[in-house]
């Protein structure tokens, strides 16, 4: 079997395809935990570590598909450090070079409204606000509170996602009244709401990738960041 690219060495194309599984994985899971969400206080850590793990993986493999196809090489190792966990950074980096290659893309319109559906998002900021909070130092915000004795810098990883879920409340008209067991259905579908956000998001940077808006790695690397045979989020 040949390299995955011309670029890339053979020991490269295999680390490439792991990641790209690894990716693959990594985002399957953390929608399906985001959508079982029940009690927070159990789930947040599957959820925190799945999700800043998975969309973290993924930016910094569809980036480096963009550098090999603007300098030919994939990005050195301090590159690839410089990026850090800042997932909200790292996103915003993905979508603004997948808008300078949107002209180059296959379908260009189709990429349009791929784009400008992540855009109109509301919840999306939040969750990856949450997950940048995690991903950055917020998986260790306790410890460092034992260590401290104070408070800390920034709010917990919990705190943010309060915000995103009354955003998601927001989108779905606000709490209902009624039963305690309409309510208990209607949290359901908040964590639907998240879930499907996240699942849209995921299945945009397949398309996107497919589509050419990260260089002819891109390309192959788009097929294989998505789970084969699952379903199109956009044509519910």
């Amino acid at each position: 079997m040949p390299p995955i690219h011309p670029a890339l060495s053979m020991q490269q194309s295999f680390a490439l395809i792991a990641e790209a599984q690894s990716v693959q994985n990594l985002m399957r899971d953390a929608v399906a935990a985001i959508g079982d969400l029940r009690e927070p206080t159990i789930h947040h850590d599957a959820i925190f570590t799945l999700g800043s793990i998975g969309v973290e993986k993924l930016a910094k493999i569809m980036l480096g598909s963009a550098e090999v196809e603007a300098q030919g090489a994939w990005p050195s190792k301090d590159t690839m450090k410089a990026w850090g966990h800042d997932i909200e950074g790292l996103v915003e980096k993905l979508f603004a070079t997948a808008e300078v290659n949107q002209p180059s893309a296959v379908a260009t319109g189709y990429v349009a409204t791929l784009i400008a559906r992540i855009r109109e998002s509301t919840m999306l900021p939040l969750l990856f606000a949450t997950l940048s909070r995690y991903g950055r130092s917020g998986r260790f915000h306790y410890l460092d509170v034992l260590a401290t004795d104070t408070r800390g810098k920034f709010d917990p990883p919990a705190d943010y996602w309060q915000t995103l879920e009354r955003e998601a409340v927001a989108s779905l008209g606000g709490y209902p009244g009624g039963t305690p067991e309409e309510f208990e259905r209607f949290l359901v579908r908040v964590s639907a709401a998240i879930a499907d956000e996240l699942n849209i998001w995921w299945f945009v940077m397949h398309r996107l990738g497919v589509q050419g808006c990260f260089g002819e790695l891109g390309k192959s690397l788009g097929w294989q960041i998505w789970e084969f045979g699952r379903s199109d989020p956009l044509r519910r």
